[in-house]
């Protein structure tokens, strides 16, 4: 019975704030997301482009300084917890122009704030970045072979996920921008716009290892979602080159901070993942900021010459043994692939390029 009085209480104050939300309004744009690295360099280097941009994460407090931070909320809202979103939304989320979610998320649970939000003339811009965007069966059946959604870590919970399913819904029908990470997730929302990821704004490492003939050829693996990444294949191929007697020594990292899995990458010499996707991630993006050529699997239709003629190492699954061997037996295309890894993905994501882009988004959005 509370929390019913807090719903009509809180959507009743809500109708009557809406004409005051124009008077509140400020000019910029609010990132939210989970506190991550990835959501906090998108703001920081839009910041250091001139775009007006602060970063609320619905989390506990953690290491990445967001702007703002918000509890989030599970299983049954109480009213309390209402109360405590609608004053969120009222004192934080109602000034901004623009909200920006990565991954979909919005301050509440069902988006109810977004309603009023887009009612009194804010802008929606949802940033699709992983699982919760995809559609499993949708994809099993475009990509019968391969694909990431095969031997899939959560079992199909995260795309499965009523919530998640409401938001792709919500989003389809009520974003005015919608962007995706990586081509592929096209397939599942295809009025999306692809969105390359920034490289990471830290200083540009020193091509520092230079292998001797003696050492074993060290190759970094890394991910939290093995079976997503099609790591037992990687492993067996590794296997395989091992048991021919190839001297590997493969590091498969996981769960491990950006600034640890950078470290890593300098005692590499090379790197291999995202291998059933379709298209290669922010993994092989540092790999090449690192200076370290990167294997990864990108679907033919999204091949370019600047894809084929950067650091990235294109196969597949099924050649991936030879890939590698190709590599380790031939020590000069692998320095000429490393000689170009750096240059490469500054030109691919360029972030002063990438920033450009946000910002005319933005700029297109408020003169709607």
């Amino acid at each position: 019975m509370k929390l019913k009085i807090s719903i009509w209480l809180t959507e009743s104050l809500s109708w009557f704030l809406l004409p005051f939300i124009w008077l509140r309004r400020n000019g910029r744009v609010l990132h939210i997301s989970y506190d991550v690295h990835v959501a906090y360099y998108t703001v920081k280097i839009l910041r250091d482009n001139g775009i007006k941009a602060d970063y609320l994460a619905i989390d506990q407090r953690g290491k990445w300084n967001a702007d703002y931070y918000f509890p989030l909320s599970y299983g049954h809202m109480s009213a309390r917890e209402r109360w405590r979103e609608f004053l969120f939304f009222w004192k934080v989320v109602s000034r901004y122009d623009i909200i920006h979610s990565h991954f979909m998320m919005t301050l509440s649970q069902n988006a109810w704030e977004m309603r009023f939000f887009k009612l009194a003339g804010g802008k929606w811009v949802v940033h699709g970045r992983g699982c919760a965007e995809r559609d499993r069966e949708l994809n099993v059946k475009l990509h019968p072979k391969m694909n990431i959604c095969q031997d899939c870590d959560y079992k199909g919970r995260i795309c499965g996920d009523p919530l998640n399913q409401f938001r792709r819904k919500l989003t389809l029908t009520m974003a005015d921008k919608i962007f995706v990470t990586t081509p592929d997730m096209l397939d599942f929302m295809p009025k999306a716009e692809h969105m390359p990821f920034f490289f990471p704004p830290i200083p540009l490492p020193i091509l520092s290892r230079k292998r001797k003939h003696n050492d074993p050829f060290r190759i970094i693996h890394v991910t939290n979602h093995p079976g997503i990444e099609g790591t037992k294949y990687i492993q067996e191929a590794i296997d395989n080159l091992s048991a021919k007697g190839y001297s590997i020594d493969f590091v498969c990292i996981s769960k491990m901070s950006n600034e640890e899995v950078l470290s890593q990458y300098k005692m590499a010499d090379l790197s291999i993942g995202k291998m059933k996707m379709g298209y290669y991630a922010n993994a092989q993006v540092e790999s090449l900021y690192c200076g370290v050529p990167a294997v990864t699997y990108v679907r033919k239709e999204f091949i370019t010459n600047e894809l084929e003629n950067s650091g990235l190492i294109l196969t597949d699954l099924e050649n991936l043994e030879q890939t590698v061997r190709y590599y380790i037996d031939n020590p000069e295309a692998l320095e000429q692939k490393r000689l170009v890894c750096q240059s490469s993905v500054m030109t691919l994501h360029n972030n002063n390029a990438i920033a450009e882009r946000y910002g005319r988004t933005y700029e297109i959005l408020l003169k709607k």
